[in-house]
């Protein structure tokens, strides 16, 4: 890897260092929780040039109102202030310059997007979205720029909506120039907004500042690419060629048993996917060579197929018995169900009832079914995920020296409308647990209550006795939580972890908890190539205990790009008081290793699985709340959400 290798970061920063700026400040009582504006914000700022841990607490607002007085603030006061300043100034800008697009403001007051429209189509809007951020890497103010596709609401998730998300290209094939397509959209949009760019003053009436003509350039490196381990242990750098070549890394006791399940007028549809996943008659059509040739076990099917009339609540429980007693002659037994496009409410019930009586099940849809070139490409992970939900295990990653246990969590609050917004109605947290191979181990609930305040407190408390009994068996342990989750939930994790690794021997166990998020608006071009794309498992450091990290993407000594590439994760290393830290290159090597541990396909996303599982248990979760469907029964059984 060459000592200049950079990547420029989608940011643009301010020229020089920012002036202070004019805000109005009310002192926020701390036995008043009332907003006294609606769009006041609270921030932390110097009192009378007081020490730093004496600040108060102020409501802030950009413009003089009743009670609110007049203050300087400097850039370094507080950095949320001023990017709040910035995102303020340039929805105010963009509201005065005539021509400027038409804007948009985030629901979400933290992260403050501004969407400026650039181009309507039927199916949605283009999208140029700005927000602020401080560069801690070199001191520096700006504002992030990305594209966005937005859907219009009501639209179908169609090819063409996938061509304007720039994921196709022109002719609906696989876009591989989507880092160029990329970043040439950003650039074009940002000429668009040039007049208001270069108006921008921060505050009312306060100083203008301008933006750099380019992106920031940072130093970046690479962690090492992963290795996956099969039969034996034999390694390969490809997850399908290790397996066809070496077997699995733990095979099946005995041949997994397929029942299918179906509507009468899907017959054949099933049927061409039984003989998909068998192999025959399918030799020179698919690559994959069929079950027992890539998994090394036979795959039986059952002769006497569940036929259901519809997809209701009543008719999976129906298929439901007749599976427990077929399970009873053959514990193997898997439940295959085929299923009509866009019937959610089916798949959702099937898949809430049976995991409930601890049954994974395998669903396929009609769509891939009777297309051969999408059959073609998805027959190989739809086996995957059955060898997986049978028991199988095909591969793990080369893990760090160091065995650790990874817990992966996120939540899933069931929420309800009332009058003036909504509420959370039932608080739920869970956890999904691997090593630092990539081994699944299981699911475990963390919290679950009505209320926020019992919510959190049987959150500390499953979480307190996981990383107890774990500390005797793991040299590390390391949290990785879900962007969902929120302040008070972080904060909570924070605290228990914190008390662990102050009661535990450093020499025996070392603990860390790692804030990872893969839906940010970090974008990031490899200028040294053609295709932009930065090489897998490039590293680049924002600021103290905060990365980018790309899991995929192009090799030195081969630049073809032979997909389309997603963006950076975002991780930060949230800080232990008093605990002897892990080095944070062993907590990035394994972030990298776990990306390729997902089993949810040869061409799954490639992102750490202890977050990625916990997404999709999440989204399910979610929808099983929202229908009142019942929740899986068991913490251990076998990976069900893939």
């Amino acid at each position: 890897m060459a000592d200049d290798y950079k990547i420029h970061l989608n940011f643009l920063p301010l020229k020089g260092n920012p002036p202070a700026f004019p805000i109005f400040r009310k002192p926020r009582e701390p036995q008043s929780g009332d907003r006294p504006q609606l769009d006041a914000i609270s921030f932390k700022l110097p009192d009378c040039g007081q020490a730093e841990e004496d600040w108060r607490s102020y409501w802030i607002l950009p413009e003089s109102r009743e009670g609110f007085g007049a203050f300087t603030a400097q850039p370094d006061y507080n950095h949320h202030l001023t990017c709040w300043m910035l995102a303020w100034s340039l929805r105010s800008t963009a509201n005065e310059t005539v021509d400027a697009p038409e804007a948009r403001i985030s629901r979400n007051r933290f992260l403050r997007d501004i969407s400026f429209v650039l181009k309507e189509h039927f199916e949605g809007q283009e999208l140029l979205v700005m927000q602020p951020y401080y560069l801690r890497a070199t001191r520096q103010f700006g504002f992030l720029a990305d594209f966005h596709f937005a859907l219009k609401e009501g639209v179908p998730f169609t090819r063409k909506v996938q061509q304007l998300s720039l994921s196709l290209d022109k002719n609906y094939r696989r876009n591989l120039d989507c880092y160029s397509d990329r970043s040439f959209r950003i650039r074009q949009f940002l000429t668009k907004m040039q007049t208001t760019l270069k108006s921008l003053h921060l505050g009312l009436d306060g100083p203008l500042v301008e933006l750099e003509d380019d992106f920031v350039s940072l130093p970046a490196d690479r962690l090492r690419t992963k290795v996956y381990l099969f039969g034996e242990n034999r390694q390969s750098c490809s997850q399908f060629t290790g397996l066809r070549e070496h077997g699995p890394l733990s095979p099946l006791d005995v041949p997994p048993r397929l029942l299918f399940m179906f509507r009468e007028q899907d017959r054949q549809a099933a049927r061409r996917l039984a003989l998909a996943l068998q192999g025959t008659k399918q030799r020179g059509r698919f690559v994959f060579p069929g079950f027992k040739a890539l998994f090394k076990t036979p795959l039986e099917i059952d002769r006497n197929p569940i036929v259901l009339p519809d997809l209701t609540h009543y008719a999976m429980s129906g298929a439901l018995d007749r599976v427990k007693q077929e399970r009873n002659v053959h514990p193997a037994l898997v439940p295959v169900l085929v299923l009509p496009d866009g019937d959610d409410d089916g798949y959702l019930t099937h898949k809430a009832l049976f995991t409930h009586a601890e049954i994974p099940t395998q669903a396929c849809t009609l769509r891939i079914l009777q297309d051969d070139d999408t059959l073609k490409w998805a027959i190989g992970s739809l086996a995957l995920q059955i060898f997986c939900k049978a028991g199988g295990r095909p591969w793990k990653v080369r893990p760090t020296a160091d065995r650790s246990l990874i817990i992966g969590i996120s939540q899933s609050h069931k929420l309800r409308e009332h009058e003036g917004g909504r509420r959370v109605e039932k608080y739920f947290a869970f956890s999904v647990l691997t090593d630092s191979s990539g081994l699944f181990q299981k699911i475990q609930v963390l919290g679950e209550a009505d209320s926020q305040t019992n919510y959190i407190m049987a959150l500390q408390n499953t979480l307190r006795r996981i990383l107890s009994d774990s500390a005797q068996e793991f040299s590390r342990v390391v949290i990785h939580t879900s962007f969902k989750l929120k302040y008070r939930e972080i904060d909570a994790i924070q605290s228990v972890v914190t008390e662990a690794a102050a009661q535990t021997d450093a020499n025996q166990c070392r603990f860390a908890v790692v804030k990872v998020n893969h839906k940010c608006r970090f974008f990031g071009v490899n200028r040294s190539t053609n295709s932009l794309v930065p090489y897998e498992a490039s590293r680049v450091r924002l600021g103290p205990g905060e990365y980018l990290v790309w899991f995929e993407g192009i090799f030195p000594d081969k630049p073809t790009v032979t997909k389309a590439f997603p963006g950076p994760t975002h991780l930060e290393f949230l800080r232990l008081r008093d605990a002897t830290q892990i080095n944070e290159d062993i907590l990035l090597q394994d972030l990298v290793n776990l990306s390729g541990a997902n089993w949810r396909g040869f061409n799954a996303k490639s992102a750490p699985i202890s977050v990625f599982y916990c997404h999709l248990v999440a989204d399910l979760v979610h929808d099983f709340h929202e229908r009142g469907l019942p929740l899986p029964a068991v913490e251990d059984l076998n990976p069900w959400f893939l």
